[in-house]
């Protein structure tokens, strides 16, 4: 994994392409730069969430992150393929699309954004902007002060539409990084007792009662906002909700190995990131359970991220099955369970979203090719989840599909429930 340098970034960052200049081969960089982001979106903690996605993306063995005094970022690896640095960039981009750097007005990527430099043949081009970038920090002190001095006067205009501005903050707003750092924040004194939820998976045999199989112990996301008084969408951006989820993996995984007798009464499943089953949080919690215990825990991972890192989630995959627990690949669609072979991932179980627009010509070309899928993943290997009907549950049947979750089951098993998952 790079290591993120940030004391003194620029002077060692020369050092380093000093030091390749005799052997530059194999050697890429891709330069970030951030000092040309409108200041709402220049801050230390939308940096350290650039340098996190940055961190999970690339895993060269040799090379270093800089993080410059002016927030620019630039990466030197040995070994980086190019592929890999553009996926970086898109992705980079995605974080910050509402500004102006990412996306010029007509929506094209502006070129302004990054810089990928090939130090075999670019490796004097590099050096020079390196050195420039260093005589630019021998000047931050002074630089900061003006800027601090600027933002105080902004600061004293920006009270002129306070009216406006209280009707806007009542309104739900995109996340953004600054937002996200003050419900990390928040986050940190939170009870999530009051948002873990349950709802269960069962088994629905023909002419015999829906037996419980499981509980799903999940988030109620809308809840935790209400807690938080957060006005913000939480899923609105992709990239700070996946960072968003592996603060919350962190606090329930907490919440659970405090109170085992509570959560782990029966079997339950739990939704977690790929990193988290690498993370030091996971190795606590996984000491903190008894072995009795942890054959009866569910993992669920959610398809996008383990095919975002094969590698990573073949390690945590391995990793946690030999400790004990099972593991559901959660998030596939009628389009993509035809697509993945859940046994040659190597996953226990795996979940399929109902789509209310299924044929009702259950000998159609796509019907059968899913009932096809299903006898290859198992008939009590895959789970057909939001069911809220009847209906859901007879076309799964039909498919061959022995396990379910959804409201309809929801309502079957407890009838009088107040709280609708």
């Amino acid at each position: 994994m790079l290591k993120a340098i940030t004391k003194d970034a620029e002077a060692r960052l020369v050092e380093m392409v000093e030091s390749l200049k005799e052997q530059p081969t194999g050697w890429r960089t891709l330069h970030f730069r951030f000092s040309r982001l409108l200041e709402h979106y220049k801050s230390d903690y939308q940096v350290k969430i650039a340098v996190n996605l940055i961190t999970d993306l690339l895993r060269e063995p040799d090379g270093a992150i800089f993080v410059c005094s002016d927030y620019d970022i630039i990466i030197l690896a040995k070994g980086a393929q190019k592929s890999n640095l553009e996926k970086v960039v898109f992705q980079l981009r995605y974080l910050f699309m509402d500004d102006p750097l990412a996306y010029n007005a007509d929506g094209q990527e502006n070129p302004d954004f990054s810089t990928i430099y090939d130090l075999s043949i670019e490796f004097d081009d590099f050096s020079v902007s390196t050195r420039r970038k260093l005589g630019a920090s021998a000047k931050s002190e002074v630089l900061e002060n003006l800027i601090s001095g600027g933002a105080g006067a902004q600061s004293k205009t920006g009270g002129a539409s306070s009216s406006a501005q209280a009707t806007a903050a009542r309104r739900i707003k995109p996340i953004t990084p600054v937002r996200l750092a003050t419900i990390e924040r928040d986050l940190l004194p939170a009870d999530l007792s009051r948002v873990i939820r349950k709802q269960s998976v069962c088994a629905a045999p023909e002419n015999k009662p829906i037996r419980r199989v499981f509980d799903e112990l999940y988030i109620n996301i809308a809840h935790l906002r209400q807690i938080l008084m957060a006005d913000v969408d939480f899923t609105s951006n992709r990239w700070l909700f996946k960072y968003l989820t592996q603060l919350l993996d962190e606090k329930v995984l907490t919440l659970l190995r405090h109170n085992p007798n509570r959560y782990f009464d029966m079997p339950v499943s739990i939704n977690l990131n790929v990193a988290t089953l690498l993370s030091e949080k996971f190795a606590e919690f996984d000491a903190a359970i008894k072995p009795s215990v942890k054959v009866s825990v569910v993992l669920e991972l959610q398809v996008a991220d383990v095919f975002s890192d094969m590698e990573a989630f073949i390690v945590a995959r391995d990793t946690v099955q030999k400790m004990g627990y099972r593991v559901c690949l959660d998030g596939l669609t009628t389009l993509s369970f035809l697509q993945v072979d859940r046994e040659r991932l190597g996953f226990d179980l795996a979940k399929l979203q109902w789509n209310a627009d299924a044929e009702t010509d259950l000998l159609s070309d796509e019907n059968r090719a899913i009932s096809d899928a299903v006898t290859r993943c198992g008939a009590n290997r895959i789970i057909l989840c939001r069911c809220d009907t009847k209906e859901a549950v007879d076309y799964g049947k039909a498919m061959g599909i022995s396990l379910f979750q959804g409201r309809y089951l929801d309502r079957t098993l407890n009838p009088n429930a107040k709280v609708e998952n």
